[in-house]
C-alpha cells in the first residue's frame, strides 16, 4: 500500500496537474486559458485541457508573511503574470488595476508597487482562473503508473489535505512542478526553531506571539533585502527594543543596478545560459548573483544608513549593527532567551547576547530533486549530481519506457539562470514556453503567437521581439515618470533599477 493510505483514489485522468497555485502555477493556468479564449474567439474551439490546481496554502496570497509596510517590489510592473507572453491578455496587472478601478491613480504614483497591492494582484489573478484549484492540498509525491505493457504514459500526483490528513490522488498525463524554493535553515539552528527561533518565511505570524510581551532584545541574521526590511520593521514596531543585524560581511551591500547587468532577467539571456556548459553555467550564475541575492535596494541601504546615523547622533544605540560575524547558539535556550554567540570572523572577539527572538534571513535553495519526485527516480535521467536533465522548455527527461510529461517550473536555476527562478521577470515567458511544449506532446496544436497591433518582427516569445516589447515599456514608464508631481514622497529617493531583478532573493514560488 502506498504511504498515501487507503483514501487516495485516482479516477479520471487529467491532462494537466500542476503543484502549486502560486504565481508560477497562476501564470501558467494563464497561459492555458487565454489560448482556449483565443481559440473560441476565432470560432476554433477545441476541447479545453483538463487542467487541476493544487495548493497547500489556504489561498494563493503571495509572501503574506512578508508584507510588511512600506515595502514594495523589486521587479516592474510589466513584468506580470501575462504581460510579457500577451499584453492582452485578462489576467495583466494593467488590467487588474482597471477592474479595481484605481488605474489613473496608479499612474501618479511613479510605477511603485507596494507589496500589499502586489500580492493582492496575484489573488485576483487567481480568482479569474476557471479550472478547479484546490487549496489546502500539499503534492507529497508524483507516482508512475505502469501500464500492461510496462510503459509510464501517466503519474498519481499524490496531495494530501492539510485540514484532516487525507490523502488524495489525480491521474494524469502530464505534471507540473511549481513550488518554489524551500527555506534554508543553517544546520547549527536547526534544533533550536520554534517562537524564538525562526525563517524570515514565517515572520509575521511568529511575531504576532509577542503583541503582549514585546522583545527586549531581537536579532535578524542576514544581509538581504529581507534581512534589511525586517531590521527597519522591527525598529520601528518595537521602539523600546534593541535590534541586532548580524552580517558577515563589511555591511549591507546594495544589489548590482547596472542597466546591462541586469538584462540577465532578459529571456535571451535564459537561451545563453542553458547553453553553456555546467562550469560554465556554475561560473555565470555567480557573476549574476549580485543582481538578486545577499544585498539590498538604495531606499533600504539609506534608510538602514540613516537609522544608524541617527543613533550615533543621539547616543542611544538601540540598533547594533554587527558586522564581519557569524552567529550561534551557545548551549540551550533557558526561559524567555535564547542565548548567542557572536564570532568576529577575522579577529576572533566574541561576544554573548541573549535574544528574545531570533530572525534568520537566511534565504531559500533548490533541491536537487524536489522531494515529490521521488518515486519517479528510475524514470527520470540525472546528472551527476543527482539533478534532472531538463530541456530548455523546462521539462524533466525521462527513460524510454516513460511518456509522462514532468516539468519543473521555476526550480532550474542551476541549469536555466537566474531570471528562470524566483524572479518574476520571466515567469510569463516561462509558462508560455511550458505550456506550448506541453501541449505539443499532448498531441493538441500549439498556441499560436497572438496578433500584433504592429508589424511583427518576430514571434512574441522570440528574444529580439523580447527587447523591442521592453524598450516600449520602459518608454511608457519614462513618460508615466516625467508626469509624476515632484513633491509625492513616494518618487522621492526613488534609485532603484527595475529593469531586471525579481524577489530580492525571497525565493519561493
Amino acid at each position: 500500500m502506498s504511504a498515501a493510505g487507503p483514501r487516495a483514489a485516482a479516477t479520471a485522468v487529467h491532462d494537466l496537474v500542476v503543484a502549486g497555485f502560486g504565481p508560477s502555477g497562476i501564470a501558467l493556468a494563464a497561459a492555458v486559458e487565454d489560448h482556449e479564449d483565443a481559440a473560441a474567439a476565432a470560432g476554433e474551439p477545441a476541447a479545453p485541457l483538463r487542467a487541476r490546481y493544487l495548493e497547500r496554502a489556504a489561498d494563493s496570497a503571495w509572501q503574506p508573511n512578508l508584507v510588511l509596510p512600506g515595502t514594495d517590489i523589486q521587479h516592474h510592473f510589466l513584468r506580470d503574470l501575462a504581460t510579457p507572453r500577451d499584453p492582452r491578455s485578462r489576467f495583466t496587472f494593467p488590467n487588474y488595476l482597471g477592474q479595481s478601478g484605481r488605474f489613473y491613480p496608479f499612474t501618479l504614483m511613479g510605477g511603485y508597487v507596494s507589496r500589499l497591492e502586489w500580492s493582492d494582484y496575484v489573488q485576483w489573478a487567481a480568482r479569474q482562473v476557471r479550472g478547479p484549484v484546490e487549496y489546502r492540498r500539499e503534492v507529497v509525491a508524483v507516482e508512475p503508473v505502469a501500464d500492461a505493457d510496462g510503459r509510464v504514459r501517466t503519474v498519481d500526483v499524490v496531495s494530501r489535505d492539510s485540514r484532516d490528513g487525507s490523502a488524495h490522488r489525480h491521474r494524469t498525463r502530464t505534471v507540473v512542478l511549481a513550488t518554489g524554493h524551500v527555506p534554508y535553515v543553517p544546520a547549527e539552528f536547526e534544533p533550536h526553531l520554534g517562537e524564538r527561533v525562526f525563517h524570515a518565511s514565517q515572520l509575521l505570524p511568529r511575531l504576532a506571539a509577542f503583541e503582549e510581551r514585546p522583545p527586549r532584545r531581537a536579532v535578524v541574521v542576514g544581509a538581504g533585502q529581507t534581512a534589511g526590511e525586517i531590521v527597519l520593521h522591527l525598529s520601528g514596531r518595537y521602539p523600546e527594543a534593541e535590534i541586532h543585524s548580524v552580517v558577515r560581511h563589511a555591511g549591507f551591500r546594495m544589489y548590482e543596478l547596472g542597466h546591462f547587468s541586469n538584462e540577465v532577467y532578459f529571456p535571451e539571456a535564459t537561451d545563453y545560459f542553458y547553453g553553456l556548459s555546467g562550469p560554465e553555467r556554475a561560473h555565470a550564475l555567480d557573476q549574476s548573483r549580485a543582481t538578486n541575492y545577499a544585498a539590498v535596494d538604495p531606499d533600504v541601504s539609506s534608510a538602514l544608513y540613516q537609522a544608524a546615523y541617527a543613533e550615533r547622533l543621539t547616543g542611544r544605540a538601540r540598533l547594533r549593527l554587527h558586522r564581519r560575524t557569524e552567529a550561534a547558539v551557545s548551549g540551550d535556550p533557558a526561559g524567555d532567551t535564547v542565548p548567542l554567540l557572536l564570532r568576529e570572523v577575522f579577529t576572533g572577539a566574541e561576544q554573548r547576547v541573549d535574544a528574545d527572538l531570533v530572525v534568520l534571513c537566511t534565504g531559500y535553495r533548490e533541491p536537487a530533486l524536489p522531494a515529490a519526485l521521488e518515486p519517479m527516480r528510475p524514470h527520470l535521467l540525472l546528472d551527476e549530481a543527482g539533478r534532472p536533465s531538463v530541456t530548455r522548455a523546462f521539462r524533466a527527461e525521462t527513460t524510454g519506457d516513460c511518456e509522462a510529461g514532468i516539468y519543473l517550473d521555476g526550480l532550474t536555476e542551476w541549469r536555466h539562470g537566474i531570471g528562470s527562478a524566483t524572479s518574476f521577470s520571466q515567469m510569463a515567458d516561462r509558462a508560455d514556453t511550458v505550456h506550448r511544449d506541453l501541449r505539443a506532446r499532448l498531441g493538441a496544436a500549439a498556441p499560436p503567437p497572438p496578433p500584433q497591433s504592429e508589424p511583427p518582427t518576430a514571434p512574441i516569445g522570440n528574444p529580439r521581439h523580447a527587447r523591442v516589447r521592453l524598450r516600449r515599456l520602459h518608454g511608457l514608464r519614462g513618460r508615466l515618470q516625467r508626469q509624476q508631481p515632484a513633491h509625492l514622497p513616494l518618487a522621492r529617493g526613488r534609485r532603484r533599477a527595475r529593469l531586471g531583478r525579481g524577489l530580492g532573493g525571497r525565493g519561493p514560488r
